[in-house]
């Protein structure tokens, strides 16, 4: 049994699909598949069956991934602790869509100023979703936008408070008003994240506590998209302001005056709390921390 057999097993376990694993890794899908075969007819055990279109882990499979992932990590702990000084691995980040954009790119420039040798990767989920990632160890740490969370298993840091704010189109009727009440909401469209988001529950929170039911509500699942069609008078948004910045300032977007409860929302860093912190996810908590202040 090698060490890459096992680095293989555990993305293919991770992403439950061989090709997504030979992309992640580098590897071509038949020499993944080859080295799982290789690795069962070791354990003599399947670890893998097929269920409908797709992967699932076995019960044995399951157990050994519990398993493949300690001996990693254990490999991992044992090099930093030989080579403490030199900062090399892979570092895995989950983040909001909205923060990949405004907040993730100055701290990366940073990092990899500092720890050229550490190969980062990122991956674009929800709220919910981060979470999930964090306990299958498939993320090494997560930065997402939402209000205070409630996790016992996670380590949670607030970096920025973030701003909400409501904008609507130029063109849109209440445009010339300049501010917002709940209550005009009960005659408007609302567009709104998907459910995960983080900060969904907070804007949703905020018109239940004034007992106010929007006209409509429209859902998409890219900001991006959320701000185009807010733009094109389909109906009114509440987004953190750091993710129409450019748009107020180009007049794509207007903002309004919200007159409602408050909108609390921050960026936190989040970590599981049973996760073994290499020097490479230390220095990044740290150059987070910093840059947060």
């Amino acid at each position: 049994m090698e060490l890459r057999q096992l680095q293989i097993f555990v993305t293919a376990a991770q992403t439950l699909n061989f090709t997504k694993a030979a992309m992640k890794l580098g590897y071509t899908q038949s020499n993944i598949t080859s080295q799982v075969r290789q690795l069962e007819e070791e354990l003599q055990v399947k670890l893998f069956e097929r269920f409908g279109k797709g992967l699932r882990l076995t019960s044995e499979g399951k157990h050994f991934h519990q398993s493949a992932e300690n001996i990693l990590e254990q490999c991992e702990k044992a090099k930093s602790e030989l080579t403490p000084d030199i900062f090399q691995g892979v570092l895995t980040i989950g983040a909001a869509e909205t923060l990949c954009v405004n907040r993730l790119p100055k701290i990366l420039l940073e990092y990899r100023k500092k720890y050229p040798r550490i190969e980062i990767r990122v991956q674009t989920e929800s709220c919910y979703q981060l979470f999930q990632l964090l306990r299958t160890n498939s993320v090494d740490i997560a930065l997402a936008l939402a209000g205070n969370i409630q996790q016992p298993d996670m380590i949670v840091r607030t970096l920025y408070e973030e701003a909400m704010t409501v904008v609507i189109s130029p063109l849109h009727p209440l445009a010339q008003q300049q501010k917002l009440e709940p209550v005009d909401l009960a005659a408007e469209c609302l567009i709104l994240t998907t459910e995960g988001c983080g900060y969904r529950p907070v804007v949703l929170a905020a018109l239940e506590h004034q007992q106010v039911k929007p006209g409509a509500i429209m859902e998409l699942s890219s900001v991006g998209a959320i701000k185009e069609c807010t733009a094109c008078g389909l109906g009114i948004a509440i987004l953190p302001k750091i993710a129409v910045h450019d748009e107020l300032l180009r007049k794509k977007l207007i903002e309004l005056n919200w007159l409602g409860p408050p909108l609390d929302v921050k960026t936190q860093l989040i970590y599981h709390r049973d996760k073994w912190l290499s020097p490479a996810i230390q220095a990044f908590l740290e150059l987070c921390e910093t840059m947060g202040k």
